[in-house]
């Protein structure tokens, strides 16, 4: 876990997936259980606020961006001057986690509004995947009716283009889709895949996720 002190009233930690495992903790666990999310943000404050500057009873915000390799995480003071009850954490923490899907390190850097509207839409997510058993253990993870997927393959690395036919999620709302298949790979901005599927080659056109799980059966 990598701790960097940004000002007086904010702070960054970094966390690796191994770093998440060996807490027992995944993107989807904090994604569905609130209470959790609550505990496990306190916990790691506890743990990086060693001068104490944080444990006056002052209301905190965290802002969490979700990666492939694990997850950022900004813990910042509220001013005493704001007093708008949307910086109560306890609302907030769904929905910095909903459809988060980080890039690159200056993405990721990037506030995370800027980072959803670089994004493909609400109902569709492009990912990159390192290996064709990433695809497969997604294509595992993720039986949900109604996604339409197609994968693409480029110098050795797979693009997989998801998108909800329509708006009767029966099993899983797009954002909790969306966690799950960052665990597996990277999102990418509709400008960064349209420059990649011109050159890509397309695999599967249809049902890719349901082919490769006949495939890998």
């Amino acid at each position: 876990m990598e701790v960097h002190r940004i000002s007086e009233n904010t702070i960054r930690v970094t966390m690796d997936a191994d770093e998440l495992k060996e807490r027992g903790i995944t993107m989807l666990d904090l994604l569905g259980n609130k209470s959790q999310i609550q505990h496990f943000f306190y916990q790691i404050l506890s743990e990086v606020d060693t001068d104490h500057t944080f444990a006056k009873g002052d209301p905190v915000t965290f802002q969490v961006m979700p990666s492939s390799s694990g997850l950022e995480l900004l813990i910042s003071k509220v001013p005493d001057s704001d007093d708008d009850s949307s910086n109560n954490p306890n609302d907030q923490l769904r929905d910095l986690l909903k459809g988060l899907v980080a890039g690159d390190d200056d993405q990721r850097k990037t506030e995370i509004n800027d980072d959803r509207e670089k994004l493909v839409s609400d109902n569709r997510r492009v990912f990159k995947l390192d290996s064709i058993d990433l695809v497969a253990a997604l294509a595992d993870a993720l039986k949900v009716e109604g996604l339409a997927s197609s994968l693409y393959t480029y110098h050795h690395e797979y693009y997989l283009d998801l998108a909800y036919l329509d708006d009767n999620y029966v099993e899983l709302k797009p954002e909790d889709t969306w966690v799950i298949a960052n665990e597996y790979g990277t999102g990418m901005t509709e400008k960064q895949f349209q420059r990649i599927k011109k050159n890509a080659k397309c695999l599967i056109g249809q049902d890719a996720l349901g082919n490769i799980r006949e495939y890998f059966d």
